[in-house]
């Protein structure tokens, strides 16, 4: 126990002390004198439905309904004598008989620091609304309204304001040029120009400069429709339900003498009986020879079809009833349609045209991928591409399905089998990624398994083909590397008495292991192909580019940072200094954890548990990485019986959808819409910091359960359930109220 508490003491020591220095190394998202308005002139404009659209800037409010649109854009050309001061025009507001309007961007700040707003402002005519409380034309931030910077409420010549504001606990401004205001309507028209954010040197500022501290009531950039709010409610909901079904009908299927027989009649190769937690014998499923006539649908690739079609089926309803990550999906839409008719050799010259996708970190792979589903929907709408680009993920949680499901059947019988096969179909957090996202992440998670398992069933040919693909789609693919290896290493040093003999299987394991980094560079030509004259590595380069081009601590995803405050955050050269300190002492202490036992299937939990590790403590994670460890985890729980490790992917399942439900709610995507890109969680937020702490406790739990398991052998069974569900409610109950019960 002393030792016990030592360990913990100096675990939560560290993370302490790491807290308060990685938090010192956060570079800012802001520099002096930058200009944080985009179109700030208001001069840069589109055409839309109802007449004029000023880029950059999001209309709100409302008004009278006898107008086409609540603003327009007066131009001027070099003769008007307001060009000097206006250049090529301004944008005008007006309500009509009452009503309330205003034109809004956000952008990144960082607390504390002093900004100075500018910009031009003219009242041209007001009368009140039907209210008798009325408002004129002000500008103010949407997160706190009742920060007026400046209000005129009587007609008159253009105005200019300057004034200094001092964020103090928010990360995010959204600017408002306004007219009248929720429930003060009013009648008018008004004029605005040349707007202004920049952060300044306070020190610099002169003597007796009036600098306001402003603070957040209300986090304006996140979606409220009732829709969101209902999605991800249900989702959680269904979720939780989900893998609570799932473990009471494990329980139940355990209590039963055939739970180890396949509906063939054959014994699985059952790696762990529940009642024991001790290794099953050698002969498991080849013990049998004589195999049992069965029914068609008992049949094992009918069982799998159901299962994958039902998987396709639930994926399906998000596929037609819901256009995606809205402006994050039309974007990807445009940029395939661009591949398919261009081609992909000079997309990362062109990185630049595409200013809503971030190509400098977009990986070979998903450029090939998009070019293929460009080309063959050159003549599709934007809806109908988008369930193209999201079938390719539908298609990867199928395989994962079957996957499951044949694995399973091989060490846990047909009918744990389908439990968790079914399982890992109906999870929202699966559900959502693959039916909704513009990433290939379920596809990613699907060769992933498939390589896992190629592994440990020591089919090495396939296991590299597949590991070279993985790594061509995402270089996240490379944490599966160090415990691979080492897989392989003892392998090779296992496969012969003597070292200097080179046998079959090390010949596979050496040239196999040439042959993935041969194919992955062959792979990469297409799109090096016009750039192979500079650099010969060029395509290569273009994988590492995904982690090499990011620098942020950490992107909407729930975990240690995320706790810390640093979401989209950049970091300096001694945050990743650390971080590549924290994965190297990782690397090393995951490899020792195998070489305990050295069991073929605790390769399938570290390699959960790695991926799980990267997605909670390191810098550079997105809201995509906690996902990557659910299905090795689900796999690992299945084979062994572990009802602490079914626990963790439970919660791991909920958080990740967690995580993204409320990106769909913030953002707007649950309603069908193609406009709109990923609002950022609040930094603060007690949400996401809330949730964030609840992951960080849970891997450090997963941390104690995976030394356990592979320290001691010891396997917490999944006990049978040898009684009704309800007396085993009330039996469970009655034991916590004994707890409390005085002698």
């Amino acid at each position: 126990m002393k030792k016990r508490f030592v360990l913990i003491s100096v675990i939560v020591l560290v993370l302490v002390l790491a807290l308060f220095l990685l938090s010192a190394c956060d570079q800012g998202r802001t520099e002096v004198g930058v200009e944080l308005v985009l179109n700030g002139d208001l001069a840069s404009t589109s055409s839309g439905e109802n007449g004029t659209i000023v880029d950059n800037w999001t209309i709100g409010g409302e008004w009278d309904e006898d107008l086409d649109s609540p603003y327009s854009y007066q131009r001027l050309d070099s003769e008007s004598s307001l060009y000097e001061e206006h250049g090529t025009g301004y944008v005008i507001l007006e309500t009509g008989d009452s009503g309330w309007v205003y034109l809004s961007q956000g952008f990144a700040v960082d607390r504390r620091a002093v900004y100075q707003v500018s910009f031009d402002a003219r009242l041209v005519s007001y009368e009140n609304g039907d209210t008798d409380e009325s408002r004129g034309a002000f500008v103010t931030f949407l997160e706190n309204v009742e920060f007026i910077m400046s209000e005129q409420t009587s007609a008159g010549e253009w105005k200019s304001y300057t004034v200094y504001v001092r964020p103090i606990n928010t990360d995010y401004l959204t600017i408002a040029l306004s007219l009248g205001a929720e429930g003060a309507e009013c009648d008018g028209v008004a004029y605005f120009d040349n707007i202004s954010v920049t952060r300044v040197d306070e020190s610099a500022l002169a003597a007796g400069t009036t600098i306001h501290d402003f603070r957040m009531s209300q986090i304006a950039r996140y979606n409220r429709d009732l829709s969101g709010t209902l999605f991800v409610t249900f989702l959680t909901i269904f979720g939780f339900a989900a893998v609570v079904a799932a473990y009471v009908i494990v329980k139940k299927l355990y209590a039963r003498n055939d739970v180890f027989v396949n509906f063939d009649g054959t014994p699985t190769g059952s790696y762990f009986t529940p009642a024991s937690g001790k290794t099953a014998g050698k002969g498991g499923a080849k013990a049998a020879k004589t195999v049992a006539p069965v029914a068609w649908w008992k049949n094992a690739w009918f069982i799998a079809a159901m299962l994958m079609l039902g998987a396709f089926v639930l994926r399906l309803v998000f596929l037609l009833s819901m256009y995606g990550f809205g402006g994050e999906m039309t974007a990807t839409v445009n940029l395939a349609k661009w591949l398919g008719a261009n081609g992909v050799g000079n997309i990362y010259a062109n990185a630049s045209e595409w200013s809503n996708v971030d190509i400098a970190t977009m990986s070979p792979g998903t450029v090939y991928i998009l070019a293929i589903l460009g080309a063959m929907g050159q003549n599709l709408t934007s809806d109908a591409l988008s369930v193209l680009i999201r079938m390719v993920g539908v298609l990867g949680d199928m395989a994962v399905v079957g996957m499951i499901y044949f694995y399973g059947r091989k060490y846990a019988g047909d009918k744990s089998a389908v439990v968790f096969a079914a399982l890992y179909a109906v999870l929202p957090v699966a559900l959502v990624m693959s039916g909704m996202t513009n990433t290939f992440t379920s596809l990613l998670v699907a060769l992933m398994v498939a390589a896992v398992i190629l592994l440990v069933e020591k089919k090495f040919v396939p296991m590299y083909i597949v590991m070279a693909l993985a790594a061509m789609l995402d270089i996240r693919a490379l944490a599966l590397a160090p415990i691979a290896v080492t897989y392989l290493g003892y392998t090779y040093y296992r496969a012969d008495s003597s070292l200097k003999t080179f046998g079959k299987t090390r010949a596979t394991i050496v040239f196999g292991l040439v042959g993935a980094f041969v194919l992955v560079y062959v792979l990469t030509l297409p799109v090096a192909i016009n750039n192979l004259g500079e650099n010969a590595f060029y395509g290569m380069r273009a994988i590492a580019n995904q982690m090499l081009n990011n620098n942020i601590f950490v992107d909407n995803a729930f975990g240690f940072y995320a706790m810390a405050t640093l979401n989209q955050k950049g970091f300096n050269n001694t945050a990743s200094i650390l971080n590549l300190v924290f994965i190297l002492v990782l690397v090393v202490y995951i490899c020792s954890l195998y070489f305990k036992k050295r069991n073929r299937h605790e390769v399938i939990l570290l390699a959960s548990y790695t991926l799980a590790m990267v997605a909670v403590f390191t810098l550079k994670v997105n809201w995509t990485y906690l996902f990557l460890s659910i299905a090795l985890g689900v796999i690992y729980a299945m084979v062994a019986g572990e009802k602490r490790v079914y626990g963790v992917m439970g919660a791991y399942s909920l958080l990740a959808f967690l995580c993204l439900g409320l990106i769909v709610k913030n953002s707007g995507y649950a309603a069908i819409t193609g406009g709109g890109y990923i609002v950022d969680f609040e930094t603060t937020g007690a949400d996401f910091i809330l949730f964030s702490v609840i992951t960080v406790l849970v891997t450090l739990y997963y941390s104690y359960v995976v030394y356990n398991i592979t320290n001691t052998g010891k396997i917490a069974d999944i006990k049978p359930l040898n009684k009704p569900l309800g007396t085993a409610i009330k039996d469970s109950f009655r034991s916590f109220t004994d707890v409390f019960k005085k002698d």
